[in-house]
């Protein structure tokens, strides 16, 4: 078991700390709106035709390789920022590839600028370090090295060289042996694709000559909006959890479905992955689903695929009931139409319907008793979701003062110029008044109040 986590601490630790799948996702979450046509531009007919082409081997094989060259899309679709640009001229120049890829080719297909960039490379890390200035070389996990470019206003380019095929996945459902079995990297673009989640994830794009490449279908799901795992999704799901929070979250920041494979593996086994998913991965993976504009359908798949229900054992005799998802639904949906918010506050939307229940019993709620509403709900939550990681210890504190400012901003007697100079100063008072706006776009009766507070 030790060994097991380890693994895939080196995994977290490999991904989240070098931006490479996980991180480079995170900053920039637009609504849906932002890319629900700008796919049309790239898909040309002559395009589609090698799509579909090699589609059925994708299928057939779990690979298949397809090379969309630079004098097939339009000019200018790809645009990286001058340092990233200069990085991997260096290393075209000598002599060595340099492969863009994960979320910054997904994004550029879709209309989206570049702002966070990673490459591959088939060079070495002495060869990275000796090739990019101000390049340095570092430990991820055991013997895996990698290379940050340092850049003014703290800009960073991640290099990487070609990964070779982790050995857990190795031989397994239509994944190929490495190479090189005693080496962490390689030297064949293939096999760094089995480090990528999912497909659209495992595009890349060679600086060098243009080419857009494709090994497992990631440009037809892009065209035909589809989430769809590398790996066999059993496998991946199954090892895997943050899978399931990723997959959910790109479902509903692009408004594409679950794709037939990974939705039956979702079914199948996000319960018993789930449970393997440490505090931080489980926050940080929730994170940019819930504050990117999108919160209500990223709860909705959270809910319909039960991670809603295994991470929040609180609200288990509230989901499903008309009235508590009427309200939730509702208020994520206000909420996303205002902008994008912290994450905090669509938590404490989805927790308010238990919270004002739960208060009511109080005359003259006090902020501890708010304080003790928040630690029932969160011991009723065991352990399976703690605001324990240091970047999110301040979550707990967040809801607790929208939740206090709401009792506030209701009460009559608050309404003086001396009180209410007060509550405007509170922490999160601007989030608070967010929430009891959201309330009130449901909820008529409390117009007046915001009217005041507004």
């Amino acid at each position: 078991m030790k060994r097991y986590k380890l693994l895939w601490m080196w995994v977290a630790i490999l991904f989240c700390t070098l931006s490479f799948n996980a991180c480079s996702d995170n900053k920039d979450n637009p609504s849906t709106s932002d890319f629900s046509k700008t796919t049309e531009g790239f898909f040309t007919t002559e395009i589609n035709k090698l799509i579909d082409a090699n589609y059925p081997d994708v299928v057939a094989n779990g690979y298949a390789k397809l090379i969309i060259p630079k004098t097939m899309y339009k000019e200018g679709l790809f645009s990286f920022p001058t340092n990233a640009a200069n990085d991997m001229k260096y290393m075209v120049d000598a002599g060595f590839k340099a492969y863009v890829n994960g979320g910054t080719v997904r994004d550029a297909i879709l209309g989206k600028p570049s702002h966070d960039v990673d490459f591959s490379t088939n060079a070495s890390i002495e060869q990275i370090v000796a090739t990019v200035p101000n390049a340095k070389s570092f430990n991820a996990f055991r013997n895996i090295w990698v290379v940050k470019a340092y850049h003014d206003g703290d800009i960073e380019t991640d290099i990487a060289p070609i990964f070779a095929i982790f050995p857990e996945l190795a031989g397994k459902a239509n994944v190929p042996v490495p190479n090189d079995p005693d080496s962490p990297y390689s030297q064949d673009l293939l096999e760094d694709t089995y480090s990528r989640d999912f497909t659209f994830n495992s595009l890349y794009y060679d600086y060098g000559n243009g080419d857009i490449i494709d090994y497992h279908g990631g440009l037809h799901d892009l065209r035909e909006g589809l989430v769809n795992t590398v790996v066999d999704a059993d496998l991946k799901v199954s090892t895997d959890p943050r899978a399931i929070l990723r997959g959910l979250r790109f479902a509903a920041k692009y408004d594409f479905k679950v794709g037939e494979a990974f939705d039956k593996a979702l079914r199948a086994h996000s319960e018993a992955s789930l449970a393997t998913i440490d505090t931080y991965n489980a926050v940080y993976n929730m994170e940019s689903g819930f504050n990117g504009g999108f919160a209500q359908k990223y709860y909705d798949l959270l809910y319909e695929y039960k991670v809603a229900q295994f991470f929040w054992t609180s609200l288990k005799d509230r989901f499903g009931t008309s009235s508590y998802d009427n309200l939730v639904r509702g208020l994520l949906g206000q909420l996303d139409r205002q902008g994008k918010a912290d994450m905090a506050l669509p938590l404490a939307a989805i927790f308010w319907p238990r919270f004002a229940d739960d208060i009511k019993s109080k005359a003259n709620p006090t902020a501890a008793d708010v304080k003790a509403v928040w630690e029932t709900i969160d011991k009723e939550n065991r352990d399976n979701y703690k605001f324990d990681y240091k970047d999110y210890t301040y979550i707990p504190q967040f809801i607790q003062d929208v939740w206090y400012l709401q009792l506030q901003m209701a009460d009559s007697a608050n309404q003086t110029a001396d009180k209410a100079a007060q509550i405007r100063k509170a922490d999160h008072f601007a989030e608070a008044l967010r929430l009891l706006e959201a309330r009130a776009a449901l909820d008529a009766s409390l117009n007046s109040i915001v009217d005041y507070w507004s």
